[in-house]
């Protein structure tokens, strides 16, 4: 893929979460990691995942109430995702791959689901172990929402507080994984900046897809966004598997040479 080959993709992550509020990494990962490895593609999103989660969370109403009932999710999710990076940078990237189709399918499952009857409590250890496996997830395969979806569905959370919680953890996640790619003198700055030239219009994508949420009509929208993603699922499913499955036949034929 050219250097400016991935802008439609990152355009379209763009508007999706201008529309709903999250998004924009679920939607650009999985889409660009069919042409790139996955640490390229974290760096290719950093810069502008970090400014549409600041821009999300400062148009939100109920960040601080989030952020007051639901810190130890994002405190916890620092430490994860240095230990997810650690992970992605170092090691085979096949079946990563497969995890992350994997989420995808686990994500739109529970999304069907109905959710608990009423709200339940969670105690704060039990917070900061979600928060620890959304930084994993995250530092992995640089998505966090269906772990946040399937979790806002155990506890019936306020859906408000629900993309607060998301978009917050995300954004502090982000700050591990950057360390991460630094102990691992993985950084690439070159990667980083591609993406400065484009973000102006990454950004009025965004607020476009903002402008636009109160007058869409959400349900075919959602549709529309779930059977994408269920492609993208299938296909890196099916690319990983074959993945895995070269690279099988490929040491077993070492061993019997």
């Amino acid at each position: 893929m050219s250097d400016l080959g991935f802008l439609p993709i990152l355009l379209v992550g763009a508007f999706i979460h201008g529309v709903l509020g999250f998004g924009f990494p679920m939607l650009s990962t999985p889409a660009l990691i069919l042409f790139m490895e996955l640490p390229r593609v974290v760096l290719l999103t950093l810069v502008p995942t970090v400014s549409i989660n600041i821009i999300s969370i400062a148009g939100e109403q109920h960040w601080r109430e989030a952020l007051r009932r639901y810190w130890p999710i994002p405190a916890a999710a620092i430490v994860g995702s240095m230990l997810g990076t650690e992970v992605m940078l170092n090691v085979d990237p096949e079946p990563l791959r497969l995890l992350l189709a994997l989420v995808l399918v686990v994500y739109l499952i529970a999304d069907r689901l109905p959710g608990a009857e009423v709200e339940r409590h969670v105690p704060r250890w039990q917070m900061a172990l979600l928060g620890l496996g959304l930084g994993l997830m995250g530092g992995m395969i640089n998505i966090i929402a269906p772990a946040i979806v399937v979790y806002a569905l155990f506890t019936r959370m306020n859906p408000l507080l629900m993309v607060s919680v998301f978009n917050i953890s995300f954004l502090v996640s982000k700050s591990g994984q950057i360390l991460g790619f630094i102990a691992n003198n993985a950084l690439d700055w070159n990667t980083v900046k591609i993406t400065f030239w484009v973000l102006p219009l990454i950004l009025l994508t965004l607020w476009l897809g903002m402008r636009l949420r109160r007058r869409m009509n959400l349900k075919t929208y959602q549709r529309l966004l779930r059977a994408s993603l269920w492609l993208i699922a299938i296909v890196l499913l099916v690319d990983g598997g074959i993945g895995l499955l070269d690279g099988a036949m490929f040491s077993g034929s070492n061993r019997t040479t």
